[in-house]
């Protein structure tokens, strides 16, 4: 997945992100992306996965504290509350991969392959499929099987995207409802998991 994430670099080397004018045309640039793949996964009737995958991938980094692409650690802001938007769709032969990406002042969120655990940045999938077929991890495992919590090694297995809703999870919703994401806020309303 590596070789995808380049042209996204490239992309916000050359829109920049430092002036005003430039962080707009990088979120313009970004919500373009979007709007096109967001057709392709509705033509391709995977509207439901699309949902189901946003969710976890949310339940999954939502207490992790975010990074700017410095290193340098944001106070009181975690992955939770920030837009989370698909970068990469490929689809052929049946088989396809999905691929989210955090951001954060309108560019890139690029600490996640430094985040133990919480990885995981999308999926691989078959048409009409309702699962995954494997997690897409930003580190050096490229691919996670689905069912690695059954495994005997489960270091790198992100349990949170097999079991969103985890105590922890629920915790954070609620202690933090004010500050969500509102996509992510308005999908815990509708889950149940939080009220209205």
């Amino acid at each position: 997945m590596k070789r995808y994430i380049i042209p996204l670099f490239i992309l916000l080397a050359i829109t920049g992100c430092t002036e005003d004018e430039n962080e707009r045309s990088a979120k313009a640039v970004f919500n373009n992306l979007e709007a096109d793949y967001l057709q392709q996964i509705h033509q391709l009737g995977i509207d439901s996965l699309y949902r189901e995958v946003k969710w976890r991938l949310y339940c999954n980094h939502c207490d992790v504290p975010v990074k700017n692409c410095m290193g340098r650690a944001m106070p009181g802001i975690t992955y939770g509350m920030l837009d989370l938007k698909v970068f990469f769709l490929k689809f052929e032969k049946g088989k396809g991969e999905l691929a989210y990406t955090f951001l954060y002042s309108d560019s890139l969120q690029c600490s996640l392959a430094e985040v133990q655990g919480n990885k995981i940045h999308g999926i691989g999938f078959e048409k009409d499929g309702k699962i995954p077929l494997y997690y897409i991890s930003a580190g050096d495992t490229a691919q996670i099987n689905i069912h690695c919590d059954t495994l005997p090694d489960i270091t790198d297995c992100p349990t949170r995207m097999i079991n969103p809703m985890q105590p922890v999870v629920k915790k954070f919703l609620i202690a933090n409802r004010e500050k969500l994401n509102p996509w992510f806020h308005m999908e815990a309303v509708r889950r149940g998991v939080l009220e209205d």
